[in-house]
């Protein structure tokens, strides 16, 4: 299961090992037998788990895939 998330205090991107700060968004992912990992927007966008969408003549990023 997928959760668009934004943190409430500090924790490592488990793909590029960045710290994800308060209130950035990141992309929370239960994979295999409860094992959570949590990603940054850059890793999203690199693995494809975002995209830019076009809402009243803006673009804006959304993590959660329509």
């Amino acid at each position: 299961m997928r959760r668009g998330c934004i943190a409430i205090g500090e924790f490592h991107c488990d793909g590029c090992d960045n710290i994800i700060k308060h209130p950035e968004r990141y992309l929370a992912i239960n994979e295999e037998e409860g094992k959570l990992s949590r990603y940054c927007l850059k890793c999203c966008l690199e693995k494809g788990y975002t995209h830019y969408k076009t809402e009243g003549g803006k673009q804006q990023l959304t993590i959660l895939i329509d």
